[in-house]
């Protein structure tokens, strides 16, 4: 039943982000452009679409699972791991904004950095998956 939920949430998703929106008129499109800098990256055949995508994914960290401050600490190590130049500075900013300490903030990127670094020993050394499982399993 899972698996069949999260198929239908997939391609509802997709069905969202990667469908063409109505035309939009030119006041549709200004108000949507003016109600966030963000929008203007996407292309107006999915402008509609995307800026809502775009709050509803906002909401995650508002009033998701994980609390806030938690959630922008994962989203933190995250963007350093792929080193996103523009997600860094913004998820360090709500961190401060909601008080993350400086430790918190450096602890994110550091478990970030290790799961990298132990990530790329596994890889290259090309270790064996079921080992590995069967290790965690403790057989």
């Amino acid at each position: 039943m899972k698996k069949i939920l999260l198929i239908i949430l997939f391609l509802g998703v997709n069905s969202i982000c990667f469908s063409q929106d109505s035309k939009l008129t030119n006041d549709e499109k200004q108000q949507i452009l003016a109600e966030s800098p963000f929008n203007n990256i996407y292309p107006e055949s999915i402008l509609k679409s995307s800026a809502t995508y775009f709050k509803a994914q906002m909401g995650l960290y508002k009033e998701g699972a994980i609390a806030e401050k938690e959630a922008h600490l994962v989203a933190l190590g995250t963007s350093a791991a792929i080193k996103c130049q523009y997600c860094i500075p913004y998820h360090i900013a709500e961190l401060k904004r909601l008080g993350a300490s400086e430790d918190e903030i450096k602890t994110a990127v550091l478990i970030a950095a290790d799961i990298m670094k132990m990530s790329t020993l596994f890889y290259g050394n090309e270790f064996d998956l079921e080992a590995f499982k069967k290790l965690l399993k403790g057989e």
